[in-house]
């Protein structure tokens, strides 16, 4: 017998928690590059280099943390403490990761590289355990719909505060000096994120493992690699995580230094983040209800074809005003808005696959090898961008040349298209739909009675 609905209260409390991992994860992936290369002052490949290495790190540390919190037993559950406890460790290393020390040469780089080392520990001690949470709320593939779609919703407000207020922001605390001013945002967005965790926290709530979880075996860091073979579903997922994440990097990060350097724009970057966010966040509940009616799968293809046109239209027009970019980055955005609930929406679908196949459940070891990949992908993607922006003759703060434009539109158009032609590809092949997951979930309950 199905279960019943789970409760829109906490639907949106799970939500609004991804409000405050946007105010880190897009205000560092908007503007940190940036902030690298005209803010601190690091040559391109440096700070290409520290993108890289924060990433990886971050990366690095995902399954780790997929283990702890896996094997942790609270009162409060396994991962809301991690929510709870670890945001106010967050918020102090975002604040640290936007402060230029008084430092120059390989000093300067030392410690922006161990601010960003630090960032990104405090951040996978929250995001592992909140995103895995997903996972143990609910069972119903059609209400990790609702999740993802709240998750969504509260992430795209997230990522549309932190980025389009940024620039505005940053020049009125600052006074016109960007170091002040991103400085001071660092800690406004801190104390907002603190505030929101503790919300997320107080209205979720972790049910009691079901039959089919209870006598679950202890997962080994060696058992993963076997579950994966296992465990198709997730692999593609996985890999098309990666093609994605490596796309909006290309994408995102070069919209920044199109804008001021092409169009001559820069007191309007927030205007362009405004517009593409407003248009995320009004297509999420269309790709909830896509979804819901053709599949997950089905979905994927939708946006990606869209996103792929969108891209194609960008590098092909002319888009020497800033009105002409914004329209046809527009319509790249209408397929991108969806990639995020579809993939927080499928990914937890892949446990009871997996564990359909293998006999062994662990979610938190799921999302977090899954966002190893994604984090992985966007660092290594942010140091290859480093490398990119030298060869088109990019420098930080001059008058670019035609051939530096013409390489910086090509870096985020074609190079994305590319690989969300290969997500597509991938996803073609995912197994699972609404019909075979309600099976697997009634078979894997049948078994433990």
């Amino acid at each position: 017998m199905p279960a019943a609905p789970i409760s829109n209260r906490l639907v949106a409390g799970y939500g609004v928690g991804d409000f405050a991992m946007n105010l880190y994860w897009s205000g560092t992936a908007f503007f940190l590059l940036y902030w690298y290369t005209d803010v601190a002052g690091v040559p391109n490949e440096v700070a290409g280099f520290l993108f890289f290495v924060g990433s990886a790190w971050d990366a690095v540390t995902d399954p780790g943390m997929g283990i702890i919190a896996e094997r942790t037993r609270t009162r409060w559950g396994r991962y809301r403490p991690y929510i709870l406890l670890g945001s106010v460790p967050l918020a102090a290393s975002f604040v640290l990761l936007m402060w230029v020390p008084p430092l120059e040469g390989m000093a300067l780089t030392g410690a922006l590289m161990a601010a960003h080392l630090l960032f990104r520990t405090a951040y996978t001690v929250v995001g592992v355990p909140y995103s895995a949470l997903s996972a143990r709320l609910t069972h119903s593939s059609t209400d990790r719909n609702r999740l993802s779609a709240a998750r969504m919703l509260a992430a795209s407000l997230g990522a549309m505060a932190i980025s389009a207020a940024a620039f505005p922001l940053v020049r009125w605390l600052g006074e016109g000096n960007e170091r002040d001013g991103f400085f001071l945002l660092a800690i406004l967005a801190g104390f907002l994120a603190i505030a929101v965790h503790g919300v997320c926290f107080l209205n979720t709530a972790e049910p009691e493992p079901g039959r089919h979880e209870a006598s679950q075996p202890r997962v080994r860091l060696r058992d993963v690699a076997g579950m994966a073979r296992a465990n198709s579903a997730f692999v593609l997922v996985f890999f098309a995580v990666l093609m994605i994440s490596s796309a909006s990097v290309l994408l995102g990060k070069n919209i920044v230094y199109f804008v001021k350097y092409a169009l001559h724009a820069h007191e309007s970057q927030h205007i362009v983040v405004a517009t593409t966010g407003v248009l995320s966040l009004c297509m999420i509940p269309v790709w909830g209800l896509v979804a819901n009616r053709v599949g997950k799968r089905v979905a994927w293809l939708f946006a990606s074809g869209i996103a792929m046109m969108g891209l194609g239209l960008l590098y092909l027009a002319d888009v020497s005003s800033l009105t002409r970019f914004i329209v046809h980055l527009a319509v790249a955005y209408l397929g991108m808005s969806g990639f995020g609930i579809l993939f927080w929406s499928m990914l937890p679908d892949t446990v009871e696959y997996g564990q359909w196949k293998t006999g062994i459940r662990s979610e938190a070891i799921v999302f977090g090898f899954t966002t190893f990949a994604q984090k992985l992908a966007i660092g290594i993607a942010g140091w290859v961008l480093g490398f990119l922006l030298s060869a088109t003759g990019y420098e930080s703060g001059g008058e670019q040349s035609a051939e530096t434009l013409a390489g910086l539109k090509f870096i985020m158009t074609v190079l994305p298209l590319c690989l969300i032609g290969g997500s597509m590809l991938l996803i073609w092949r995912y197994p699972i739909d609404s019909a075979l997951h309600d099976r697997i979930v009634l078979e894997l309950e049948g078994s433990s009675t």
